[in-house]
Parts: C-alpha cells; structure tokens; sequence
C-alpha cells in the first residue's frame, strides 16, 4: 500500500481547497503510453427528450457536439448536500460538476469566468437551475475554483460554457465503467462508515497526474471517467510563471473508497499516483 502523503493539492489561483499548497511536478508524464479512449454515451437517467417542470417544457439535446453558450452561473453546496441529482447520483458539493436545463446527463463541459478568465472543467450530472434564470449551477467546488463569492450569498458571474466533444464508448470500455459503477454501491454499513469520516473533517484525493499540456489532461480526464471514476477531478493552477494541469480522483473519505480506486488505476496500467489528505 502506497504511504499517505501529508502535502495538500494546489487550486486554481484562489485556493480550490481549504489550506492549498503547490505539489512539485517532477514527474513524467504517463501520458505516453495511453492510446486515444472516448467517453460513455448517455446515461438513461434524466435523459427523457423533455420535461416538464412547474407548466414549462424543456427540451434535453440529443448531443452536446458544438454546444457553446454564455450567461450567468450561480452555485449551490451544503443544502443539497448528499441529496440524488437529476442524473441518478449523490450530490456532493466537493466535487466538480454543474447542473443544466438541457445538457445531456453526463456532458463534460468547459467553464469560462469571463470576469477573470479562469477555468475549470466540470461533470453535468443534474437538471436546473429552475429558480432563476441562469444557464448553469455549479457546485461549491467548481464555483471556488472560478473565483466566485462563496461566502456572499447566492453570488453569479457572466460565464461562457463550452461542451467537450462526446462520444459512444466501446463495448468493452462500456463495461468496465458499468462494473466499476456497480462496485461503488455502497451497503448501509458503508454509508455509516463514511457519514462518521465526513465528521473528522479530513478527506482524501488520489492525485493521478500533472501536466504542462491541458490537452494531456484532459485525456487522463476522458480516460478515468469513462471506467467509471465519476469523482475525477481537472484544474488548473499557475506554477513558476506556467499553465499547470492536474488530474485527481475525490473527494474520498474512507480508506475501501481510497482502496477501490487505487484498484481501478492499478487495473488500467497507472501506479505512480499518490494519496492526498486534506484538513479542512
């Protein structure tokens, strides 16, 4: 077992995390000996052609192919905490993802503050927001990492969201992501093991990588969702005058969590990851 390293991740120029640090990137990129993989297709779950919500109809795109659009993006955190989405998952307001009106469930999509430039790539996993007219939601992570209040109420910025391409994933790859989805399942006793983690304040993320080219990145970003490591992670920080990407799997709260993931990277020919825990 690989020993826990107590050094905290970096963030996106404001701290992604409570008590960032900058890692060292002395590593070589792994980046060589992956080949090309896709994303999974659309997932049943809030992917109806329409819904209807309160007397108004929306319509879900058979694609994200070619989406861009601009708007407003407000946020959301402790108060849906754990709460299902839209998209037949638990919503944690640690992770990176969004809700949309019409995205397919899951999108991946690109996140642009156009009031400071910064960026970040999140996982569509929800429907919304519905109470206001904003284009997207992001979680209390992604909307930290832009640079947004999040300590002001309900804060929005002008946003421009760009949907990364999307598209069917081989039947074997289709598997591997339905089994590894599967294996996450957690029992009850899980549950409770994880509630009683979440209270010491502590969590963990499985750094996978750094890299200098965001494209690289954003490969090892494709590659590990698409096994069904719906907990990873892309941001992007500022290091010695550079563009630095990082590629990390969290938040984990429980040493099964940390064991199941490092079994999923083992499995896929990645071993030079590391533990990361974070005091918040």
């Amino acid at each position: 077992m690989k020993m826990i390293q107590r050094v905290l991740l970096w963030g996106l120029t404001v701290s992604l995390l409570a008590g960032c640090s900058a890692l060292t990137t002395d590593e070589p990129s792994a980046m060589g000996s992956i080949p090309p993989l896709k994303t999974n297709s659309a997932m049943s779950c809030g992917n109806e052609p329409s819904y209807t919500l309160k007397g108004k109809t929306y319509q879900v795109l058979s694609s994200v192919s070619g989406y861009q659009e601009e708007g407003t993006a407000s946020w959301y955190g402790k108060e849906l905490q754990g709460f299902k989405t839209a998209g037949c998952e638990t919503f944690d307001m640690n992770s990176f993802s969004a809700a949309h009106r019409s995205l397919p469930l899951p999108s991946f999509v690109r996140i642009t503050n156009l009031e400071n430039q910064k960026t970040v790539i999140v996982r569509v996993n929800d429907r919304g927001p519905f109470e206001t007219d904003d284009l997207i939601q992001l979680s209390f992570a992604a909307a930290n990492a832009l640079g947004m209040s999040t300590n002001k109420g309900w804060e929005t910025v002008k946003v421009r969201v760009e949907a990364l391409a999307q598209q069917h994933t081989e039947s074997g790859q289709g598997k591997l992501a339905e089994r590894a989805r599967v294996k996450a399942k957690q029992t009850p006793e899980q549950v409770k093991v994880e509630q009683a983690a979440k209270a010491t304040g502590k969590s963990f993320y499985v750094v996978v990588n750094n890299f200098a080219e965001q494209n690289e990145a954003l490969e090892m970003f494709v590659r590990l969702t698409s096994v069904g490591l719906a907990k990873t992670e892309m941001a992007t920080a500022m290091q010695d005058g550079k563009s630095m990407h990082q590629v990390r799997i969290g938040p984990l709260y429980t040493q099964d969590q940390i064991d199941t993931v490092k079994d999923a990277l083992e499995n896929n020919g990645l071993a030079t990851f590391r533990v990361v825990e974070i005091n918040q």
